[in-house]
């Protein structure tokens, strides 16, 4: 039965990385929304969300840009008896159109795909690998891969509230186009990144619930000789509308000392949107 398992989730994972494998999100990662902390094990879990929405902001009289968005996040759990297995994809598309009369159109897709093992996941010292693959049109990061290991330490696990704390090494590899000069070539970075996190989740009742993440991801960039720093956050505010179906309300930010190419330090996401368990 296990065996059956494991190759259920293996075919699942093949399908969610050709669907979701668009350009996809430099968004942070709330790994701990996806996390499954029962004692039972050798299951199957997922947490599924769609967002659309359509709207105009006049930029003149007779002159109306129009928007079209569409946000899909889907995560995949597959829990085994030492160990837990964690796909997580995020994909947000927008079209605006902004001269109606010449029907000239720009799109700004952002994403990610992310799948994570975490190892002898009830020991109090745990161990993780991951990789990922993420893009952010609107910013000019055309590529971002990633993947390392570490370990990860359970400072407070109660049935209503946690606490945990990860740090590793990454290989990360970049590729930035510099939407203010174009026609110019991809900026590429390659850097050996220490990446360090604390987590927590908090169960206020049946119907509410809340994640946060905070990580600090440091590497030393020779191109420049100098430490290239970044700093983020998550948190999400679940609300539970019946045994299947909550309202999710979600805040993401990141803040970078010295990026690739010229683009703003900070940016943030605040969105709102309904969230499907199975």
């Amino acid at each position: 039965m296990q065996r059956l398992f494991s190759h259920v989730f293996c075919f699942l994972i093949l399908c969610f990385s050709f669907t979701f494998f668009q350009p996809a999100q430099a968004q942070i990662l709330n790994i701990e929304r996806a996390r499954v902390e029962q004692d039972s094990a050798n299951y199957l879990t997922g947490k599924l969300g769609v967002n659309f929405s359509m709207f105009n902001r006049n930029a003149g009289k007779s002159n109306p840009n129009n928007y079209l968005q569409l946000t899909f996040h889907g995560n995949l759990a597959y829990v085994s008896s030492q160990n837990s297995y964690l796909l997580l994809n995020d994909y947000n598309y927008l079209l605006v159109n902004y001269d109606s009369k010449e029907q000239r159109n720009t799109v700004a897709s952002t994403g990610y795909s992310h799948f994570r093992i975490n190892f002898l996941r009830k020991r109090k010292l745990s161990y993780e690998v991951f990789t990922q693959v993420q893009t952010d049109k609107a910013r000019g990061l055309e590529l971002r891969t990633l993947a390392g290991g570490g370990l990860r330490l359970a400072l407070l696990r109660e049935n209503d509230v946690s606490l945990f704390a990860g740090t590793g090494l990454m290989h990360e590899h970049e590729e930035w186009e510099d939407l203010e000069q174009e026609g110019t070539n991809l900026q590429i970075a390659d850097l050996l990144k220490s990446t360090n996190y604390v987590s927590t989740r908090v169960k206020f009742n049946d119907q509410l619930s809340t994640e946060s993440i905070v990580y600090y991801q440091f590497g030393y960039d020779p191109g420049i000789r100098r430490m290239r720093n970044r700093v983020s956050g998550d948190v999400s505010l679940n609300v539970k509308l019946n045994s299947r179906l909550s309202f999710l309300t979600n805040f993401n930010c990141t803040f970078e000392d010295r990026p690739i190419v010229p683009v703003t330090k900070f940016v943030y996401a605040l969105t709102n949107g309904l969230q499907v368990q199975f």
